[in-house]
This record gives C-alpha cells, structure tokens and sequence, in this order.
C-alpha cells in the first residue's frame, strides 16, 4: 500500500441471510447437508441481502472523509467493515496506524465495569500503557463531564453518557485514524460543539478522519472529501461540497415525486420535465447583459417554470464579478411559468464548500407569493449587500411551490451557481469570520 494510504478498501462486499420465518434456519442448517450426503442439489431456503456492494477507495493520510447516505444504505456496516468489528464476505480493507472508532452506542464497553474501568480496558486495547492512561484519566474525565457517574457502572448510564465517555476516551488517545459514526446525534448541543472542536485540532494533528452524517453543513465544513453510498454500493465520490450537494439534489427530486408534496396543477396537466414547452421570447430588458451565468451546468426540478437568466449587478445596473467588501448589489432573476400556481422566488449565497451563508425569499421579507399564469415572464429584484470574507462564492436560485409554508415545498427549477462571484478584502483590517455584521462595543472600567 502507498505510503500516503490510511485506508485502502477493495471490493468489499457484505451479504446477510435474510429468512422469512424461524424454520427456515433451522432447514438450512440440516437439509442442504443432508441432501449433498444424498447427491442432489442442496435447497436454500433464504436469500441474500447485499448490505455493502462492491465497495472500493483509497483514503490519505491526513483527509476528512465524510460518507452519506440515506438510512439502510450501507454506511454503518461499512464502517464496522473497516474497523474489522465485521467479517466481508468478500474484499479486503487495510489501515495504517492506530485506529479508534465511535460506533454504535457502548460498542466496546462491558456494561458491569464502572466508567473509571471501561477507560483503562478500552485504552489499553487502544495500545496505551497504564501510565499514558493515568496520565490523562483526569483530561478524560473532564472532557465527557460526567461527574461521579464515572465511578459507577455504564449500564447505570443514559445515552447520552455512553457518548460523551466513549468519545472522550477515543478522541484523547491520539488515534492515526478515527471514525466517528452518527452517535453523536444523541448528545446535547454543548457536547456536540465540544466534539466538533476536538475533531479539528485532530484533524490539525495529521490524522485521517472517516465521518459519517446526516448534516450537510458539518459534512462540507469538516471533511475533504465525500463518499455517497446507495443501496450499498458508491454512488458517487468527490470534494465533500459536490457529494452533498448531489445528496440533496436527489432528496430534493424524490420529495417532487411523493404524493403529499406532487399536488397537481389547478388548471393544467403538469408538463413532464424532460418535455418542457419551448421558451419564449423574453420580455425586452433595457438592463445589461450579464458577462456569463453558468445554469446549464447543473439545475433540477420539474420543469413547470424555469429561469432564464440571471444578473448581478451594482447599483448603477452594471454587471459585477466582483463586489467589495459590503458592497449593495442586485440579483435579478428572469423566469417564465407553464403553469398556473402561487411560486416562491429565492436565491442562497454559498462560500466555496457551499455551506450557506446568506439567502432570503418572500416569506422571509413578508411578501406574498407570485400568482404566476401560463406561458407568463417575470422579473424578480432583489437589492441586498455583501458583508463577506474575502473569497469565491456562489449563488443558487430556486422557483418553488410552497406545500405548508415555511416548512416544505416543490422545486420547479434550482439553479445550482448561477452566478460565481469574487468577495474582495475588506479595506483597514481583514475579517476572521465568513458574514461580518456591524456591531457597537463600549468599554467602562468599574
């Protein structure tokens, strides 16, 4: 294996044997025996459920690795794969250095040992010594803040408790590698920011961290790199920003095809989306043009409106590809309707790991929605600045038609970077933080 590899996973495959009742088992331990000791063709009395799929990629040295999926889709069983807490059917996995692994919930503790004891098992089975593990007892302990329940035996413990301890323990043992799966989720906000903090200064550290959630935002924030398993198998692999935003995409399409949220048109079939009407003409725009836009790169939805165009421009009308810092600017969204529905128009600014930073629609401004008409152009303005980090970013438009409003709705078309623009530096000191917000400050000696 390279000598840059901390994880080098080949055809790794996973299959279980699913019985539709209790008797199976029993037949498929004694019959299939039975009948090769008779020469005939053994039964098999269930069938295989591939749970990991053909699974291959190479994780460096030094990487965050973010791994998402919808439920059942394989990624828990794939990080026990690797942790080697499962046996592959087929396939190899190998890892360099010493691995710690957050799984499900008091994996690797014994329920009668009291915290105190579980920390000294489960870190000498992590390869330290006795001494490294007085050494930081007290730093453990402190860290899951669980007071005198440390002394008491775990299977006295809430969930919540298991959490904090386990992640204490593995994240204080300086491991060369660490997967942390969604058990996270069951600890409180505080623990969580505490465990996200502790994850960078590992990640500071050199170590190769595997992540697996259902955020998106901690997923673009933390790792390098995404994985996106489907049904077992790799969908999809890239920069974390392009994983998710694919991840969402697909949700976001699926959400369109279910029953509560395709409600049909009041007056119109809906069109399908690969056969939507041709666009007319638009509206004559005395507004410049914009120097590009880049929306046939990626959009989805169904198709029932589209956007045709989109500007950024200052506030003399003049197209930008790039604002100074807070500067006002204008995004105008041209679209046109094939459908008769009440539509919501909104953009989003992204930085370049596409955590989102800015965006409003009308509900945010207390507008009503557009009454849109068939074959009909409209023009959205909206004047707004910029009080960014210096850097790239983008925006994304989206025409939407609210089901419960402010809670869900249908995407008629998103338009992933309409616009990708440059934030300059802000003149007499740089910013630390993405958005900067004027703030007063006073000071008083006492």
């Amino acid at each position: 294996m390279s000598s840059d590899v901390a994880i080098r996973v080949r055809h790794l495959t996973k299959n279980y044997q699913i019985y539709e009742r209790p008797q199976d088992r029993l037949k498929q331990s004694l019959l299939p025996r039975l009948q090769r000791w008779l020469g005939r063709p053994p039964s098999q009395f269930f069938h295989n459920f591939r749970a990991v799929d053909q699974v291959s990629f190479d994780i460096h040295k030094g990487e965050t690795v973010g791994i998402i999926g919808r439920n059942g889709s394989g990624k828990s069983t794939l990080l026990q794969l690797i942790c080697g807490t499962l046996t592959p059917t087929e396939g190899t996995v190998e890892t360099v250095g010493r691995l710690t692994a957050l799984l499900e919930l008091g994996a690797g503790f014994n329920p009668d040992f009291s915290g105190r004891e579980n920390v000294f098992m489960n870190g000498a089975l992590l390869g330290l010594s006795q001494a490294e593990l007085h050494d930081r007892f007290e730093e453990i302990a402190a860290f899951a803040d669980i007071g005198d329940f440390i002394e008491q035996p775990v299977k006295n413990y809430s969930s919540g408790m298991y959490v904090r301890l386990a992640f204490a323990l593995n994240v204080l043992c300086d491991p060369e590698i660490m997967i942390v799966d969604e058990a996270l989720a069951v600890g409180d906000m505080k623990f969580q920011a505490k465990c996200i903090t502790a994850l960078r200064r590992i990640q500071e550290r050199g170590a190769t961290v595997l992540f697996v959630s259902h955020d998106m935002g901690t997923v673009k924030s933390l790792c390098d790199r995404g994985i996106y398993l489907e049904r077992g198998a790799l969908r999809s692999m890239g920069t974390a920003a392009q994983v998710a935003e694919e991840f969402v995409r697909v949700m976001r399409e699926e959400m369109n095809q279910e029953p509560g949220f395709s409600r049909p048109p009041r007056t119109v079939p809906t069109p399908d989306a690969r056969t939507v009407p041709p666009l007319p003409a638009p509206p004559v725009d005395p507004s410049p043009q914009p120097p590009r836009t880049q929306m046939e790169f990626s959009r989805y939805g169904s198709g029932e409106a589209i956007v045709h165009r989109v500007d950024f421009l200052d506030k003399a009308g003049q197209p930008i590809l790039e604002a100074e810092f807070d500067q006002e600017v204008v995004i105008r969204i041209h679209l046109v309707s094939h459908v008769r529905k009440s539509l919501a128009v909104s953009y989003y600014i992204h930085d370049d790991k596409k955590i989102l930073l800015l965006g409003v629609g009308p509900r945010q401004l207390d507008l009503p929605l557009i009454e849109a008409d068939i074959q009909k152009s409209y023009v959205v303005t909206f004047q707004t600045r910029v009080p960014l980090h210096e850097g790239a970013y983008s925006i994304q438009v989206q025409v939407t038609e609210p089901i419960v409003e402010g809670e869900t709705a249908r995407f008629l078309d998103v338009v992933e970077d309409a616009i990708v623009f440059k934030v300059n530096r802000r003149p007499g000191g740089r910013l630390w933080s993405k958005v900067f917000i004027p703030t007063t400050m006073t000071v008083e000696q006492r």
